[in-house]
């Protein structure tokens, strides 16, 4: 096809108005043989960009061009499906059902019915139902190989008996425990071979706080001998409860096992050591516990989740320094840090310490000198304690934090408390961050806040290095880690010109189902020098996809000049 070209030296006004004169281009008859240019593209030129696409909503985009990209993409569409949502649980689901061909592109599925951040007290869903839904439609998921249930109770056992005998492919699974008790013969414990396995406290409230503490459970013997004895491969473990947590399990048995391939463990506010005056007890439960980090030479994460000061979990590692070589990523209390063997080595950290006033910042300011090439760093504040915050604290409330991790790439801060900060004062602190390309911010809303997207625009106008991040308002203070009713969300990108200049900011913002009403979004670009119109348009649908990548973030990319597109 001839190119279109306009000669420098002559007006090109006389040749489109005789184009126009002419008419438009006759487009092909129904059944040409003309294909579209998209169209001749080579499958495995399809397949690779799939694979290669950062967002995930390009490539939902480019399958919507024609039935072929759907066809050619679909793997890469459904291979994570994570439903975060009553209504992404019942429609993804309902679809899954009615469509075995989709089904069988489902490698990870991730179901979370009555997520606290997006429920609306009294829109709770049988979650039952939704067990009874992935039970019918687990004969289609043959690809499947990793399952995650997110609900407040754990499912009935026609579910995982299903997904064990329907799914050849699955070797990671995990499940939540509310209060119900424990089946010590669940179908849950009769996997084998796993190279993943999680199991979670989940907590509703801390109302329980005020009965005392929670009596000590014993977890079934049959989960240990699956985990011990049929699992030789196992890769991650997570025996999860942030605390504080509503029920209290003696996981001592844990230390036992020797796994050689084990990357990850996450070890909740459970029992690991005995609490009792007898000091011989607690003695050889502490060196059961080091010598168990020893022997796990490959452990890349260690996740460790106790109530500070907790009688029933020991206090720090003793472990020599050929221990933990490859640790790369830390979550757990400060008081741990100074006994990394390769401090180093660490380049991702969460503390879950307490830091609830400027004052008890100090300790974690000398313990982050250690740590030289950090380049992840999540924090939780509670400022409780503190009083009204002035300008001054809230303008240096992060600032040492950043100071004392000049590699710092992405930083997490958590605040579900009152007083808290605002949103203007912590974009003035990530100027001491030039590295910095990323952070989630969540924090509990304050009525003197900006809009949302004022605020990501100013963000991006403060601190153009910023290529990505995520606001998240809660509406409810809550004083653990687990997190809180959701207010808004906004996940922002900074769109860049071809000079490098922060030019536009792409975003997806969300708010979750109020006073009866549907759960409302809105995608957009706006031009960080334009005006912002007062109220851009809400999106009184769910969106259209329920599929999500942990992996895959915005593309780096030139903006339209316009100042509000509704993409």
């Amino acid at each position: 096809m001839p190119s279109r070209t306009f000669s420098i030296t002559t007006s090109p006004l006389p040749k489109l108005k005789q184009y126009f004169r002419q008419g438009p281009p006759r487009m092909p008859v129904v059944g040409s043989q003309t294909p579209c240019y998209i169209e001749a593209l080579p499958s495995h030129v399809v397949h690779e960009i799939g694979v290669q696409c950062e967002s995930l909503y390009d490539v939902l985009n480019l399958s919507l061009c024609s039935s072929r990209m759907r066809s050619l993409l679909a793997p890469y569409l459904y291979s994570n499906v994570d439903l975060k949502t009553n209504k992404q649980c019942k429609s993804t689901l309902v679809y899954l059902s009615k469509h075995p061909e989709i089904a069988r592109y489902v490698r990870r599925l991730v179901v979370s019915p009555n997520k606290l951040e997006w429920t609306t007290p009294g829109e709770e869903i049988h979650e039952g139902l939704v067990a009874d839904l992935i039970t019918r439609i687990s004969p289609n998921l043959r690809s499947l190989e990793t399952f995650l249930w997110e609900g407040w109770e754990m499912p009935t056992d026609d579910l995982w008996s299903s997904l064990r005998k329907s799914c050849p492919r699955l070797k990671g699974v995990g499940s939540t425990i509310g209060v119900n008790p424990l089946n010590p013969s669940s179908e849950l414990f009769n996997f084998s071979d796993l190279r993943q396995f999680s199991l979670s406290v989940k907590s509703r409230s801390v109302d329980w706080l005020a009965h005392g503490p929670p009596k000590i459970e014993k977890l079934p013997r049959r989960l240990w001998e699956m985990l011990i004895e049929r699992c030789p491969r196992l890769e991650e473990l997570s025996l999860s409860a942030v605390a504080p947590a509503h029920r209290l399990f003696d996981v001592r048995t844990v230390v036992l096992g020797r796994w050689s391939r084990l990357k990850s463990i996450t070890l909740g506010d459970m029992v690991l050591q005995s609490g009792s005056k007898d000091d011989n007890a607690s003695v050889t439960d502490y060196q059961a516990f080091s010598k168990f980090f020893a022997m796990h030479s490959r452990l890349k994460h260690v996740a460790l989740q106790q109530a500070v000061g907790s009688p029933t979990f020991p206090s720090s590692f003793a472990l020599p320094f050929s221990a933990l070589v490859h640790l790369e990523s830390f979550h757990g209390p400060l008081k741990y840090l100074r006994s990394i063997p390769h401090p180093e080595k660490l380049r991702h950290l969460t503390l879950t310490s307490l830091h609830h006033a400027t004052s008890s910042f100090n300790p974690t300011f000398n313990a982050l000198q250690d740590f030289p090439n950090l380049e992840t760093l999540s924090v939780w504040v509670d400022l409780s304690f503190t009083g009204q915050l002035n300008m001054q604290d809230e303008s240096q409330l992060f600032t040492p934090f950043l100071v004392a991790c000049p590699m710092l790439r992405h930083l997490n801060i958590m605040c579900f408390t009152r007083p808290t900060f605002r949103v203007r004062e912590f974009s003035r602190a990530l100027r001491n961050a030039p590295r910095l390309e990323s952070f989630s911010l969540i924090k509990l809303y304050k009525s003197s806040e900006e809009d949302m997207t004022t605020s990501a625009t100013r963000i991006i106008q403060d601190n153009p290095n910023i290529q990505n991040f995520t606001l998240q308002y809660t509406q409810d203070r809550w004083p653990t880690l687990s997190g809180g009713r959701l207010k808004q969300m906004g996940i922002y990108s900074t769109v860049y010109d071809e000079y490098g200049n922060a030019v536009a900011v792409q975003a997806l913002e969300r708010k979750p189902k109020a006073f009866g009403g549907s759960e409302a979004s809105r995608r957009f670009v706006h031009n960080i020098s334009a005006k912002l119109p007062a109220s851009p348009g809400w999106d009184s649908r769910s969106p259209r996809s329920s599929i999500s990548s942990d992996a895959r973030s915005w593309h780096r990319r030139s903006g339209s000049q316009t100042s509000f597109i509704v993409l």
